[in-house]
């Protein structure tokens, strides 16, 4: 069937996930019109809520990090009216640990000299290295604020500021090829408990401390220590739905059930996207612009046979980050009930002596009825007020690092049984942790490495965009080898709701700063 040729705009976004929408809503605040694809029923990629049953559950990461005068992405929030529009709660301390390496459960509240009085009680003889550590990712996450602030200001302005620019970037400088485990090391020795304190949602990011550059790490975890975390109230998707009001006020549309399969080119520069419906109607939009909140590897197949090694070449390198195994419950009874007293609780195996064992976690699940379980982090969304269920049943998650193949080879029925038998293994743990707990699961949903890659069309099921450069330094760049074709999504500036905003807002201006906005006739 030929493909008709129906609007113009000036961008297409190609899928919604949250890198594409802020993208497309900048953009269409501009002045563009923009129109955003996306191949599934819902918006907003992984942040989002679906319904099992009588349980709402949520898909995407389970707190944003920051939101405090000094979070880099602050700007980004004003400018959409994101810090008005959608309801964060704060969910208290940043989380629980418990497990053999830390001994007696420890808690890391949020502010920074409430996380340093809580380490230094309990690990006294850190004092000092406690200290340097809250202000050295500080520091790393107020030299990423002023470089996000004046990234785009013309070089004489840097000239004229330098006095003020050199102190403040020194500490990137120094720090910038780095691992976690270096400065760990440097700060507490071989401590591998006061490590674990403040390491403990290392895999929020990535699953090695020796390959995660320090720089990718410190940030978050300053925006967590200065800004604490939060919830949408509602679920992520509520944060999406905003998005795409505001693109469709704006005069933009938002489509979904619509597959894109095709960039078009015109030479080198972006024209157009063909796409298809579910009945297998293709439509071609003709714009300038096309913002890829796809993965690089699926843009890849969308462009021209000629294009694809020039797009590719940037990305030949680059590895897809991390993927994850979630397990969602239903409880007929709060989980406080039963002593959780924290929205995030960490539990480490008594096989992990070192953070750095964090890494063989994921080779764990491929083996359902071996004698280890992998670290994993429960999250109680009964402890905020969450506007999820406020019915029951009460929701509660468990997640971990898994990998893709952990799942290959195997028919549905063995998968089913080994999904099976990891639910019964891990709730059985919880319940060691927290007794009484598993009587009250009432419900219970696993999903896999292959299920992020279904739901997310990511290589492995990747959920954080590439992984880490062990180089560490701090880059972000949305322009790609084929004109007027940007990255809009966790592969232009990292994973995490953090990550995928600011690199749908680093593509939109970047666009607008490159081109302007083409008003389309």
């Amino acid at each position: 069937m030929d493909a008709s040729v129906s609007n113009r705009y000036d961008a297409i976004v190609i899928g919604s996930g949250l890198g594409g929408l802020v993208a497309g809503a900048l953009y269409a605040r501009s002045g563009g019109r923009v129109l955003v694809l996306e191949r599934q029923e819902n918006f907003g990629g992984a942040a989002t809520v679906y319904r099992h049953g009588s349980l709402s559950i949520e898909a995407s990461l389970h707190e944003i990090d920051g939101l405090d005068p000094g979070d880099p992405k602050m700007p980004l929030l004003k400018l959409l009216d994101l810090d008005r529009a959608v309801p964060f709660v704060d969910v208290g301390d940043l989380h629980e640990i418990r497990g053999p390496l830390i001994g007696e459960p420890f808690v890391l509240p949020h502010g920074v000299d409430a996380a340093l009085a809580a380490g230094r009680a309990r690990f006294p003889r850190h004092a000092d290295a406690l200290r340097r550590y809250f202000d050295l990712i500080v520091k790393v996450r107020n030299a990423l604020a002023f470089m996000s602030r004046h990234v785009q200001d013309s070089g004489r302005w840097w000239a004229s500021h330098a006095a003020e620019a050199l102190p403040k970037l020194w500490t990137l400088t120094w720090h910038g090829r780095s691992s976690v485990s270096d400065v760990l090391a440097r700060l507490f020795g071989d401590d591998e408990a006061v490590k674990i304190a403040v390491a403990a949602n290392l895999a929020y990011y990535h699953d090695d401390p020796d390959g995660l550059p320090f720089l990718h790490y410190a940030v978050p975890q300053a925006s967590y220590l200065c800004g604490g975390g939060h919830y949408v109230r509602g679920g992520s998707g509520v944060l999406s739905s905003y998005l795409v009001d505001v693109i469709c006020k704006s005069g933009g549309v938002v489509e979904a059930r619509r597959e894109a399969r095709r960039i078009l080119l015109d030479g080198n520069r972006t024209v157009g996207v063909e796409h298809f419906g579910d009945g297998g109607d293709s439509r071609i939009d003709l714009a300038p612009i096309v913002f890829g909140n796809a993965a690089p590897h699926r843009l890849k197949e969308m462009l021209p046979a000629g294009s694809r090694e020039r797009f590719w070449a940037r990305y030949a390198g680059r590895q897809p980050s991390i993927t994850l195994w979630t397990i969602s419950l239903g409880l007929n009874r709060p989980a406080q009930s039963f002593g959780v007293r924290h929205y995030s609780t960490h539990v480490l195996p008594s096989w992990m002596v070192r953070l750095a064992d964090i890494k063989h976690g994921a080779a764990i699940m491929a083996e359902p009825d071996g004698d280890r379980l992998p670290p994993y982090a429960f999250v109680d969304y009964g402890q905020i007020d969450s506007g999820l269920n406020e019915q029951g049943p009460h929701l509660a998650s468990l997640c971990g690092v898994d990998r893709l193949e952990n799942w290959a080879g195997l028919s549905a029925e063995q998968k089913r049984t080994r999904k099976g038998r990891w639910m019964d293994r891990l709730i059985a743990d919880l319940d060691r942790q927290f007794p009484g707990l598993a009587a009250a699961v009432v419900q219970r949903e696993m999903a896999t490495a292959e299920t992020m890659q279904h739901y997310l069309n990511t290589p492995g099921g990747a959920v954080y965009g590439f992984a880490p450069e062990s180089a560490g330094r701090l880059r972000v760049r949305a322009d790609t080898a084929i004109d007027g074709l940007w990255l809009a999504s966790a592969y232009t500036a990292g994973g995490g709701y953090s990550g995928a905003m600011v690199g749908g807002a680093f593509a939109a201006r970047a666009a607008i700063a490159k081109t302007g906005i083409h008003a389309a006739s």
